[in-house]
This record gives structure tokens, C-alpha cells and sequence, in this order.
């Protein structure tokens, strides 16, 4: 027996489409000779708007996350060189770090911030994290230990130093943002 699930999966994804497209239209999609002069003066307002704020796109939007050093709260003798080198687009974050029994890490959270000030951004980091047996760490889910650590961000224009809680361990490392 065929399965009549794709099909309606397209209809309603063609539907859905068709829906969002018709709501977006708006003046500037209208053609030259159909717009009024105010609408035309519009359409010519926001396209000298749109010039004059264009950016590039990764402004804001990209760090990359380098060096690492960790000092441990309630334990002794463990790796606080952590040679971390991760990469965050918008709030996605992911990164590879020698974790603290010195084995490879790998790291993919969702990393919401908020400027607290026009030099300081204080957040909040959960996503997941690989590489510890289960002697090492119980709380884990296929390999991977859930991840909730609040950041603190200190930057001064493009060049930050960042400082997140895991658990007991606090993790310094410096950034540059893009």
C-alpha cells in the first residue's frame, strides 16, 4: 500500500508557501506604471533607507571563540589548558575544547545574549557536549552531557574575553567578534 503522506505533506507545503508569499507582497512589488506618486515616493524612501543601513551580513552575527583556560571549583588535578576553538553564527554556537580528563570535546549549543552594556553582554549557553565516559560524567544521553551555562562577556570593540559556569568549572576564554 502506498503512503498518501507526502503527497499531503506537499499540498501543504505549497499551500503554506503560496499563503506566506501572497502576505509579503507590498508596494515595491507592484509595477512602475500601476503605483501612485505616493506610493512611488515610497518605494524610493525605503530604497535610500536600505543603502544607507546596508551592512555586512556576518556583522554582529559571527565570533570565533579561542584560547581556554578553566579553573576547577571543588577538584584538583584536572587539565585547565582547554585549547578551545569554536565558531557562533547568530546564537548558534559549536566548538572543540580538550575537556578536563584532557580528552576531545565537541560542543553544540544555542547561545542567547543581551547587551547589559555597550561593553559588557551577559547570557545564557544550554546545548550539549561530548567526550566524557560515563565515570566521568553520570548525566549523559547517547554520549552527550546537557549543557547550561550563564556567560559573561567583556568586549572592547572587536576583541571580547568571555567567562561561563559549567557546573563547577569556570571556563575563560577570548573571542573576537566579527
Amino acid at each position: 500500500m502506498v503512503s498518501k503522506t507526502p503527497a499531503i505533506l506537499a499540498i501543504l507545503l505549497i499551500s503554506l508557501s503560496t499563503i506566506v508569499m501572497a502576505e509579503g507582497i507590498t508596494v515595491q512589488d507592484k509595477p512602475a506604471q500601476d503605483r501612485t506618486a505616493e506610493e512611488q515616493q515610497t518605494v524610493n524612501d525605503t530604497s535610500a533607507q536600505q543603502v544607507q543601513t546596508k551592512k555586512h551580513p556576518l556583522e554582529g552575527n559571527f565570533d570565533i571563540t579561542f584560547a581556554g583556560w578553566s579553573e576547577h571549583l571543588t577538584s584538583t588535578g584536572r587539565n585547565q589548558d582547554n585549547y578551545i576553538f569554536g565558531l557562533r553564527y547568530k546564537n548558534l554556537e559549536a566548538f572543540t575544547l580538550h575537556n578536563s580528563f584532557e580528552t576531545r570535546s565537541y560542543i553544540l549549543a544555542y547561545h542567547a545574549q543581551l547587551d547589559w552594556k555597550s561593553w559588557v553582554k551577559v547570557g545564557v549557553r544550554v546545548g550539549g557536549i561530548t567526550g566524557y565516559t560515563k565515570e566521568e560524567n553520570a548525566v549523559q544521553a547517547g554520549g552527550v552531557t546537557p549543557l547550561f551555562a550563564p556567560t559573561l562577556t567583556l568586549h572592547y570593540q572587536k576583541l571580547g574575553f568571555e567567562t561561563a559556569l559549567f557546573t563547577d568549572v569556570i571556563i575563560f576564554s577570548m573571542k573576537l567578534m566579527l
